[in-house]
């Protein structure tokens, strides 16, 4: 027996690699099979170049057994082998390279992510040490006639000696510690291998279940047969045509842990620059099992290089408003950091991610198309989700814009933003175009006739929306008046993430987005005759409104003006322009960001008599304690109409009371 000493630091290196590396103890068994099935693969090849090299042992499989008197888990391949100098240098690796040098390595790839350390220093096998005090390796090449034993506890050093091993190929030995015995039982490891290597390509073979009670098995002792663990070929390699819709659901069941048939099975097979196979599913009913609000949620599809589950949730290959989305993707093209468990950042992986969304995308309009109803299901319980992407993906967003369904103003039922153009009525709109020669930088000026321009008209079509608590909150509101009247249909938007998508996509497929509570809406273009009459109501009005303005506080209030489309209500409060929508101010205050107050066009009117009356008093006598309760209660009305909350509830109470008393009558 030969004895190999590690180097000083070898511990510590065990230690990360053990401790630090992998999060995940029960990832020991996927590593040590990977290795054996690469070793089968090495076999493979060799014999296409030698023929005689398999010799009668060319039926390959891997073999996982266990002894829980020893408390031992054995994994047997009959793969490539390994002869004396191979173990030396596969196996003690560490040794030879020099720990200073494998640890600088190993902290350049922590910090770069660009470097696979799994096959230069063996670092999969390394795991076994995570749930075993000692591992013996027995191991024999076709090229050598005498076998040999690698033993180590992981710590001290290795030693090497002869093994009266007679057939090709690797056996590990893991002789599990206290902590970690329970992996000492045949179900929990056939678990594991259904979760993590169910689709190598090699079969895992492992011993049948007995039934019998052990009390039965005392009795009358029986070796079970060993019987096929895992898949081998997994779904997603199958054609499409042999995959049934039982298959999908099975498979659905098996990464959704949803119980419910999912809106679609999407099948993906691309081979190019970038080559990969993938099963995504979305679900149509809610799923309890998914907390979607969690900002640590686990999401994203299974991922397998090579056979092998590489991440159980791979947030990397979907972006985060499509985490709802669950299912498997396999990939060749992606490389592996030291642990298996987190990608390297890399362009092969975003082009798959470009791929998958698109792909997501054109499924959902498909069914948008063709299964209305199931569609609006899944819309009511992850439309706000999807939306999200509207807001986070500029590349994307009016493709993501084009599956959304909308609540409205005059339909009873959800439609899409195509559908609401369908019906939207065009309006004229003034556009300047330069003349070829002109290069006075003037774009939209009055200047135009004089500096080469020409002013032109064009029909356009309007999105208008309103963002409100609730629909009946929206409908209430002061400014659904004169759409209600004209039917002219709006968007109900109830969403958290609707005040937040809708100020950067501002277009869809050439009309523009406008709030309803905003400044400059202007339904129907005046008469010259409004025009003026307009005008003399606004100087009729001017000192009042200054007034009003000054007594509410210019911090709040940007302007006073008159607007005769409120309906019945007696003013309201208007987002001024480039303003802020008050909603999205809450939204923002409430997640800790600073934002200025934001001031308001404070709107009253006409057809109100309360207005008429203001303006009578206001003549007679500008102190006036009626005049100025009245100023304070048009203006707490409009805060409560924008959705607003009042600093003095009791005296809003007060004054309710005094004009419900007909107070200035």
């Amino acid at each position: 027996m030969a004895n190999y000493n590690f180097e000083a630091e070898t511990g510590r290196v065990l230690e990360l690699l053990t401790h630090s590396i992998y999060s995940n103890k029960e990832i020991f068994l996927r590593e040590l099979i990977s290795n054996s099935s690469d070793a089968i693969d090495k076999a493979r090849l060799k014999s296409l170049t030698d023929i005689n090299f398999l010799g009668d042992d060319s039926d390959f499989k891997i073999f996982v057994t266990i002894d829980k008197e020893k408390n031992t888990i054995t994994i047997e391949d009959n793969g490539i082998g390994m002869t004396k100098e191979e173990m030396i240098s596969n196996l003690g690796t560490i040794a030879k390279s020099g720990t200073k040098e494998f640890l600088e390595k190993l902290e350049k790839a922590k910090e770069n992510k660009d470097h696979n350390l799994i096959g230069q220093f063996g670092v999969g096998f390394y795991s076994a040490f995570m749930v075993a005090d000692k591992v013996e390796v027995e191991s024999k090449s076709a090229l050598d006639k005498t076998a040999h034993k690698w033993i180590s506890d992981g710590k001290t050093g290795f030693d090497l000696e002869d093994s009266d091993r007679a057939k090709r190929g690797t056996k590990i030995t893991l002789f599990v510690n206290e902590a970690n015995k329970n992996l000492v039982e045949e179900w929990k490891l056939k678990d594991l291998i259904k979760k993590y290597s169910n689709y190598v390509s090699t079969p895992i073979m492992m011993k049948a279940y007995d039934p019998r009670t052990e009390e039965e098995k005392q009795k009358e002792p029986k070796e079970m047969d060993f019987e096929q663990v895992n898949e081998t070929k997994p779904l997603w390699k199958k054609d499409k045509k042999d995959i049934t819709e039982d298959d999908y659901k099975a498979l659905y069941q098996s990464v959704s842990f949803d119980w419910n048939n999912p809106l679609f099975s999407l099948y993906t097979s691309v081979d190019g620059m970038v080559s990969y196979k993938s099963i995504l599913f979305s679900p149509k009913e809610q799923n309890m099992y998914q907390n979607l609000a969690d900002p640590n949620l686990d999401f994203g599809p299974k991922l397998y290089v090579q056979n092998v589950l590489i991440l159980e949730h791979s947030k990397e290959l979907l972006p985060i408003w499509l985490r709802f989305v669950s299912g498997v993707i396999e990939t060749n093209d992606l490389p592996l950091n030291i642990s298996r468990e987190m990608l390297q950042s890399n362009s092969t992986l975003d082009k798959i991610k470009k791929s998958l969304t698109k792909k997501v995308l054109g499924e959902f309009s498909k069914i948008l198309k063709n299964k209305r109803e199931d569609y609006e299901i899944f819309w009511k319980n992850y439309g706000k989700v999807l939306k999200e992407g509207i807001y986070y993906d500029y590349e994307l967003k009016e493709e993501i814009a084009s599956v959304s369904l909308f609540k409205t103003l005059n339909e009873s039922n959800l439609i899409t933003l195509e559908e609401y153009l369908s019906k939207a009525p065009e309006k004229k709109v003034k556009k300047h175009e330069h003349s070829n020669d002109c290069d006075c930088g003037h774009e939209h000026n009055h200047e135009h006739k004089e500096h080469g321009h020409e002013e032109k008209e064009e029909l356009k079509k309007t999105i208008y929306y309103i963002i409100a608590k609730s629909e009946n909150e929206a409908k209430a509101s002061p400014f659904i008046s004169q759409f209600r009247e004209k039917g002219i249909d709006v968007l109900i938007l109830t969403d958290a993430i609707d005040s937040f998508w809708v100020t950067g996509i501002s277009e869809f497929k050439g009309a523009d987005f406008v709030s309803i509570t905003s400044s400059e809406i202007e339904l129907e273009e005046k008469t010259e005759e409004e025009k003026k009459k307009e005008e003399e109501k606004k100087k009729e009005f001017k000192s009042l409104f200054d007034f009003i303005k000054n007594t509410i506080g210019d911090d709040k209030i940007e302007e006073v003006v008159l607007n005769n489309n409120l309906g019945e209500n007696l003013g309201a409060l208007k987002t001024p322009k480039n303003g802020i929508d008050p909603q999205l101010e809450k939204m923002m205050r409430a997640m800790g960001q600073q934002v200025p107050v934001q001031k308001r066009v404070f709107e009253l009117n006409p057809k109100n008599k309360l207005v008429e009356l203001m303006k009578q008093e206001f003549e007679k006598d500008m102190k006036s304690e009626k005049l100025l309760d009245a100023i304070k209660y048009s203006y707490y009305q409009a805060v409560l109409l924008e959705g607003g909350e009042l600093s003095n509830v009791a005296e809003f109470v007060s004054l309710t009371n005094k004009f419900a008393g007909k107070y200035l009558d």
